[in-house]
């Protein structure tokens, strides 16, 4: 008893003497005498409560920390317009496949199919097919676009008939679905007619070039992206004609100097299947070297609808990175600067729908072992699909776009619903460095012509409405545009410099207070322990003189 006793003497001794000599405010008020009951219990509930507030704010700011190690600043300035490059401009049909064309195609295959007799493949005969059943089965080929309408079950054999008529029409080689639809499709001179380029008329059909999307093939004007035709030899005609280009200089003026062109449509009964339900005119506006998709293009379509008036004001927006920026991963900072997204992709150009494409294809690879040519986008050397692997691209398509129709690749459906559209992607960041464009749209009507010569003057003289017309004008909505650079302000050391303030905010306390806290439990806790328990019952009187002191005694 005598030693237990002792012990818990040494106990409040050594904690009267943490409570007198530590840095930690609010403490040596425990050990004055107070007239008010239960004042120093209440003083104590309220100190712990401090205590404990403030080490959840503390662990919350680690946890922040944790996940997002930097603060980053975004700080805004502005620019002159003139720095930024116009987007790209792509005009697409409602219409996928002009009928016209279809039946001129057709008619190929079938001239060649009478003359090579009935076609034979795969061990089994086929009988031939009429022309308008050729044409029909034609329209099969629009199932080769992303779109997200369901479509009716398809037939292998027709599919294999198609297949093998048209490997028969290419003398034996494989065919380009890529190119067939860019055949199956009119002209740009066909469908912008005329334009006005800040004042001065143009001529459209040396502006705009014919390239394949993944929902159409579109007219597309101030284009820089290489050529992606299956066939080497066109490659090099579509890039020697993108080359021949006449280079347009872009001003910030107003509306009334801005770009305008005319745009007509084909006759109702040339449309064939179209993805929307009304025939309005898609307009894609994308950065110039950016492959025209709807599915990765943050801006998506615009629809121009016939006898319209449309003005499409664009406004960029400016980001670069500082070079501190740099030194974190990209991670961390959500975005690559041009070098990193270059060496991720392995080619000379990135950006976030670049990446998202690439990522496309990769998927439809890993499900199909082939690519949609209208959806590859790209000049790499791929396996294409042909009309044989359709039925698999139907399904990509579901997986793509989040439906389970790949029971032995997704085991659940928490994993299908990870494993769609952009959550195959996980790789695919925005670019540090760059520009945005701000898309906004304005509609009017266009008066149609009262006379049957057409139009009288401006830019639609002569023009009548025949055929369904529209207009639309671009320009850069300001003369400035806003400028953000991403710094990094914070790091550890800011996260620092936070416990800090909230620990002397609170109660005075700091890093020595912890260490202090550390040393009364470990140290001097070991010193009066040992002493209690371990000393002899002759030696109390040394005991009591040595414990008096509350230093070591080494």
């Amino acid at each position: 008893m005598y030693q237990l006793s002792e012990v818990e003497s040494n106990y409040r001794r050594l904690f009267k003497d943490f409570l007198r000599n530590s840095y930690i405010n609010g403490l040596k008020l425990l050990l004055l005498h107070s007239p008010v009951h239960y004042a120093k219990a209440l003083w104590l509930a309220f100190l712990a409560v401090i205590v404990v507030w403030t080490h959840i704010v503390i662990v919350n700011l680690t946890l922040e920390y944790i996940d997002q190690p930097t603060e980053i600043h975004m700080a805004p300035n502005l620019v002159h317009v003139s720095n930024s490059p116009f987007p790209a401009v792509g005009v697409c049909r409602s219409s996928m496949i002009s009928k016209s064309l279809m039946h001129n195609y057709a008619a190929k295959i079938y001239q060649h199919q009478t003359q090579n007799g009935a076609a034979v493949g795969n061990g089994s005969r086929y009988s031939p097919l009429g022309l308008e059943v050729l044409a029909d089965r034609l329209l099969l080929l629009s199932n080769f676009y992303l779109n997200a309408d369901e479509e009716a079950p398809l037939d292998v054999a027709e599919l294999g008939q198609l297949h093998w008529l048209l490997t028969s029409y290419y003398n034996g080689s494989e065919y380009s679905v890529h190119d067939i639809l860019r055949e199956l499709t009119p002209d740009c001179g066909d469908l912008v007619l005329r334009g006005i380029v800040y004042g001065t008329p143009v001529n459209t059909s040396q502006l705009f070039i014919k390239r394949a999307t993944s929902s159409g093939v579109c007219c597309i004007f101030n284009y820089r992206r290489p050529s992606y035709s299956q066939y080497p030899g066109q490659r090099e005609r579509d890039d020697a004609e993108m080359a021949a280009l006449p280079q347009v200089v872009f001003e910030s003026n107003s509306v009334l100097n801005g770009i305008q062109f005319v745009l007509q449509d084909t006759h109702q009964d040339d449309y064939t299947l179209s993805y929307f339900t009304n025939t309005a005119f898609r307009l894609m506006i994308f950065p110039q070297e950016d492959y025209a998709s709807v599915q990765s293009n943050k801006h998506g379509e615009i629809l121009v609808d016939h006898n319209t008036i449309v003005e499409i004001p664009v406004q960029p927006k400016f980001f670069d990175s500082s070079a501190a920026v740099r030194g974190v991963t990209p991670k961390v900072r959500r975005c690559y600067f041009p070098e990193e997204g270059q060496k991720l992709l392995n080619q000379s150009y990135y950006s976030l729908d670049e990446c998202i494409l690439l990522c496309r294809i990769n998927s439809m690879l890993q499900h199909c072992g082939c690519a949609s040519s209208p959806m590859a986008g790209t000049a790499l050397n791929v396996s294409y699909c042909s009309l044989l692997d359709l039925p698999c691209l139907m399904k990509w398509r579901s997986v793509w776009y989040g439906f389970t129709e790949y029971p032995y690749v997704e085991q659940d459906e928490e994993a299908a619903d990870d494993a769609s559209s952009m959550a195959q992607c996980p790789l695919c960041l925005p670019s540090c460095d760059g520009v945005n464009f701000e898309i906004s749209s304005n509609v009017a009507p266009l008066r149609r012509s009262f006379n049957s010569s057409g139009y009288g003057h401006g830019l639609l003289k002569d023009l009548n409405n025949d055929r369904p017309l529209s207009i639309i004008k671009l320009f850069f909505k300001l003369r400035f545009a806003k400028s953000t650079q991403m710094n990094m302000v914070g790091d550890w050391i800011v996260l620092l410099n936070r416990f800090g303030g909230i620990l002397s905010l609170m109660y005075g306390f700091s890093i020595i207070s912890y260490i202090e806290i550390f040393y009364y439990l470990t140290g001097k806790w070991f010193v009066f322990y040992y002493r209690a328990w371990l000393k002899p019952r002759n030696d109390s009187n040394k005991i009591d003189s040595v414990t008096s002191s509350l230093h070591w005694n080494e």
